[in-house]
């Protein structure tokens, strides 16, 4: 087909490339900025526990447990990886303990991605970066995709390691396809690899094996250039070392076999099944077939299969909606046609990370787990994007076909039209208030709450229902992290004692009807921090005080005292 057009000149076909970019820059800040310190309502507990250790850092130079700058927070036990929480730091330096101090980081992250998707699908892309259609810049339409993407959006609201994570590792994928042309740039390819490592754990099921591939593929280079090689072990290696180090502790061993697939019930279950079937017919082939390695590997493929199970990714990923819209779907297979068109180092390259991003979620409990297997969301955007490019780059080529694909591109737009607004709904209207209980909605104004009346009383318990109450009273209570430090716990510091959820293997639990509220240390100037259901529990025993609302939510608590 002849374009009777006039082509852009250099020049005009890089400010109009220029003038996209910075629209869809606007849109993906847009998204990601607009309402952040309200929507989600609340910091989550994880929220609230990474800002206030970066809070704890910055004035003490320790986190809340004294532990001087640690490469790993203890934390709720979950030993949480530096990388976020150092981030965190200066935000919270500026803004103070704050909701924007503790989630602009991660919408950062978020806003960087964007613009790192624009030189990765450009690199991917090669020669195909330009269609014959005005010259258009192809590495724009993964880049938009990227930037509308749900799953990308949901976790760069909150205060997610994952996401800082996800950036990083782009970042080293990007000079991983660059040195190619120039092999020193492996070295920063190593380095963002590494970095990412110190944000989230999922990376390492990824990172080894992009590392394999390179070897494989790029063998001959590798050891033509040994002496840069070298040093970018040596390099690598070194920066790495500290959190290697820490990984092996006892605290990065206890943070892997917290969430290891080996303590997943169905795991447990088919264990205890096979066990059962071998003890009622011990035949060698029932021997073969009923162990526990079969029982792990299925409930691994199990967990995989959750995953990428269509109704996770396209309706419930991220809650009231999918990790990817509806459309992609129809994307998604002509975008691994255009993949498979291009260099075979860029194909394998994603299609390694597309694999091997599930990996975290197969090999870990609680799944689907879309926060784990965020490290798969930019691969998705890549290849939707792909999916249009391919449409666009056949239409011109065979008449007979070009009524087809217009109206697949026609369904295509009018099918965006529907499902961008739906999400949008479900993300900034409907999962606000229908999820607030999840996001902590009632912690700020509980803590707010007891700070204004703590002088009236000797003793305070706060209820541990939705999750451990300490964290939000040293963050949104401003206690100083040095006075923390010296004299408390997650269970008691000062007045205060803090009650354990139905989850905790010990503590106080509320919500059992036998509970011995009498036989508490309390006294006619204690005060009782309920959740609504505890309070319901035990009404008989309380003199209601008042209610504490969250933003959303109405009566998340209810202050009492004991009748005498």
């Amino acid at each position: 087909m002849k374009h009777t057009s006039k082509p852009l000149s250099g020049a005009s076909q890089r400010t109009f490339t220029i003038i996209l970019f910075a629209l869809i820059l606007i849109i993906g800040i847009y998204l990601r900025f607009d309402r952040l310190t309200t929507i989600p309502p609340s910091l989550s507990h994880d929220e609230t526990a990474i800002a206030y250790n970066a809070y704890s850092i910055l004035k003490t130079g320790k986190d809340e447990y004294g532990a001087p700058y640690p490469l790993l927070f203890r934390s709720f036990d979950d030993y949480k990886l530096p990388g976020m929480v150092y981030t965190t730091v200066p935000f919270v330096a500026l803004f103070g303990r704050t909701e924007l101090a503790a989630r602009l980081p991660s919408a950062l992250f978020g806003i960087l991605a964007i613009i790192v998707m624009y030189v990765l699908a450009a690199e991917l892309l090669g020669d195909r970066r330009h269609l014959k259609l005005g010259e258009f810049d192809a590495a724009l339409i993964p880049t938009l995709m990227f930037a509308l993407q749900p799953w990308h959006i949901n976790f760069s609201r909150q205060l997610f390691e994952s996401n800082g994570a996800v950036f990083w590792f782009m970042l080293g994928t990007y000079f991983l396809l660059r040195s190619r042309r120039n092999y020193r740039e492996i070295l920063l390819a190593g380095l963002f690899y590494v970095t990412s490592l110190y944000f989230y754990y999922s990376v390492r099921l990824v990172i080894p094996f992009m590392a394999l591939l390179y070897l494989v593929t790029q063998w001959k280079t590798v050891t033509k250039e040994w002496k840069t090689s070298v040093v970018t072990l040596a390099i690598c290696l070194t920066v790495f070392f500290p959190m290697g180090r820490e990984m092996l502790s006892p605290g990065g061993w206890q943070r892997i076999n917290t969430v290891s697939v080996v303590n997943d019930q169905n795991f447990i279950n088919r264990k205890e099944a096979y066990t059962n079937i071998m003890a009622v017919h011990p035949t060698i082939i029932n021997k073969i077939i009923y162990n526990r390695r079969i029982a792990l590997l299925e409930t691994i493929l199990e967990n995989y299969w959750k995953n990428i199970d269509p109704h996770n990714l396209f309706v419930t990923g991220t809650g009231t909606y999918g990790a990817l819209y509806p459309f992609d779907m129809m994307l998604l297979p002509l975008g691994l046609l255009l993949l498979f068109s291009l260099s075979p180092f860029s194909m394998y390259v994603l299609l390694v990370w597309l694999v091997t991003g599930f990996f975290p979620g197969a090999f870990s409990l609680n799944q689907p787990n879309t926060l784990r297997t965020l490290i798969a969301a930019p691969v998705f955007a890549v290849l939707s994007g792909f999916g249009i490019i391919y449409l666009l780059e056949y239409l011109p080529k065979k008449s007979r076909v070009k009524p087809v694909v217009a109206v697949l591109l026609t369904a295509l737009v009018i099918w965006f039209l529907l499902s961008f607004p739906k999400f949008h709904y479900a993300y900034f209207v409907n999962n606000p208030t229908n999820n607030a209980l999840s996001f902590g909605d009632g912690n700020k104004q509980m803590v707010a709450y007891v700070r204004a009346n703590e002088h009236k009383y000797d003793r305070i318990y706060i209820s541990g229902y939705y999750w451990r109450p300490y964290i939000f009273l040293l963050y949104w209570g401003g206690i100083d992290p040095a006075v923390y430090q010296s004299g408390g716990n997650r269970e008691h510091f000062g007045k205060y004692y803090f009650t354990s959820a139905s989850w905790d293997t010990n503590g106080m639990k509320l919500m059992d009807p036998s509970f011995d509220f009498k036989g508490l240390p309390h006294g006619g100037n204690t005060l009782f921090i309920l959740a609504s259901p505890e309070y319901m529990q035990h009404k008989k025993e309380f003199q209601k005080l008042d209610d504490i609302n969250g933003s959303t939510v109405k009566e998340v608590f209810v202050s009492a005292k004991l009748y005498n």
